[in-house]
């Protein structure tokens, strides 16, 4: 009875690391929504994500998402090609997607599934003419392959290797219009093992495909061909119909493989949609003083179409050239001292993201330039002087008056630090006393202090 349980044991163990098998029965159908996230490359994928062996163990629960989508597979019935296709499945790729300087709408692929194979056969776009009525304002690209596109050939098994090609060519005559893409694909099962994700572990195979092709399209003026090779390494499992995870990226050289994405199954997660946009600016000067001129820059990141929303806090600034809270770009000038927080939420209609950076801008109080301050020497006194950059160092400052801030400036007009005084400096002796901590590296700076009498500055030389 031992021997017996001990067998058993051994069969159950062996049967939950055995590989699986990948075949028709696992593929995407009609009606399925599958979400998945996208997360940053980090060292625990490019440290172990080339491994191949059997039974190995996969360990990428690390990967933190940043962005999610959801892979949904419809009728053709549902699409605008209806007319066109039947009987297949219908993945959307792109509500908009821009190739060469035209814009493809409403762009689908489909597929077959079979006992054989898993693969892409139709290929359907909507091209806007640039024409007016009673001409059509788009026109159609909705028919099959030439040769259709084998993504999977089943069963897929360790140690399965296949090859194939593909061919989709559309030509249209009023308006002229090419479109061809070619090319092979190959396909080889190097590993099997346990995978584990954020979402989940799963017993899985990996199948690494190389895709090389070549696309070319003439519309207009517009004559252009891309080559490509794409390399995906893909751990498919019996437990759901896509991939458990997907490293994407080019092969440069017929050899050097650069990976770029990860994108693996997953629930949902409170972070953007694929498609919402990433919000960024940057301000030409993060330290002007009261009445300056500046410029912050949007540079947010969006596919799609996206409006903006400023706002800068506190509430004592003007926006300036025609700028306001909803411009791309804005022009300001602040009317008041300090800091100010500055937020840019960007809008698409995949989503929104919000970039909020506290203390952003530093806003001085300096009437007078720094020229003229270089050149004065109003009742300071720094000790010692010259500075060891490795040493604290001291100001010392009348004890009748009273103190606001003292700034450190480079020869450049460069702000290094500020500090801000509540109470005023250390008083010892009747003296006050203000103590730098850290100078700054070996040069010549300019230290001003902001008092109830006004400024007072002098010169300090910083050594090694």
């Amino acid at each position: 009875m031992k021997k017996l349980a001990t067998s058993l044991l051994f069969l159950i163990s062996f049967g939950t690391f055995a590989q699986i098998t990948i075949d028709s029965a696992h593929m995407p159908q009609n009606g399925d929504n599958l979400r998945y996230s996208i997360a940053p490359l980090d060292s625990a994928i490019l440290l172990n994500y080339q491994k191949s062996d059997t039974n190995l163990t996969w360990n990428f629960d690390s990967l933190v998402p940043i962005r999610q989508g959801i892979t949904a597979y419809v009728d053709p019935a549902e699409t605008p090609y209806s007319t066109s296709i039947s009987n297949r499945i219908g993945e959307k790729r792109a509500d908009t997607f821009s190739l060469g300087g035209i814009d493809l709408m409403d762009v689908y692929d489909f597929y077959s599934n079979s006992s054989t194979e898993f693969a892409a056969d139709h290929r359907a776009a909507s091209v806007p003419t640039g024409l007016s009525f009673p001409f059509p304002a788009t026109f159609s690209i909705a028919q099959s392959y030439a040769d259709k596109d084998e993504i999977y050939q089943f069963p897929l098994n360790y140690g399965d290797r296949d090859s194939s090609t593909y061919e989709f060519t559309f030509n249209n005559l009023i308006p002229a219009a090419h479109y061809s893409s070619s090319g092979y694909r190959i396909n080889e099962v190097d590993a099997w093992g346990t995978l584990t994700t954020p979402y989940g572990t799963f017993n899985c195979i990996r199948v690494v495909t190389d895709i090389v092709g070549y696309d070319t399209i003439s519309y207009d003026t517009i004559n252009f061909g891309i080559s490509s090779h794409l390399r995906e390494y893909k751990w498919l499992t019996t437990e759901f119909e896509i991939p458990a995870l997907t490293i994407n990226g080019t092969v440069i050289n017929d050899s050097i493989f650069i990976p770029t994405t990860v994108q693996y199954r997953d629930s949902v997660r409170d972070v953007p949609a694929l498609l919402a946009p990433i919000a960024i600016f940057v301000a030409d000067t993060v330290t002007p003083q009261i009445g300056d001129t500046v410029s912050i820059s949007n540079f947010s990141l969006s596919i799609l179409p996206a409006s903006y929303e400023w706002d800068i806090s506190p509430n004592t600034f003007q926006y300036v050239n025609g700028t306001s809270t909803t411009t791309d770009s804005i022009v300001v000038v602040f009317n008041d001292t300090g800091f100010y927080d500055v937020q840019l939420i960007a809008i698409n209609s995949n989503g929104r993201d919000t970039l909020l950076i506290e203390n952003y801008i530093l806003v001085d109080s300096l009437k007078t330039s720094l020229i003229e301050l270089y050149n004065s020497d109003k009742s300071l006194k720094v000790f010692p002087n010259p500075i060891n950059e490795a040493n604290h160092f001291f100001i010392q400052i009348p004890s009748n008056i009273r103190v606001y801030n003292t700034q450190l400036y480079d020869i450049k007009g460069k702000l290094i630090s500020r500090i801000q005084f509540n109470n005023g400096p250390t008083t010892y002796q009747k003296k006050q006393i203000i103590k730098i901590s850290s100078p700054p590296k070996a040069g010549i700076y300019l230290i001003i202090v902001d008092t109830s009498e006004g400024l007072l500055s002098t010169k300090i030389s910083v050594g090694k």
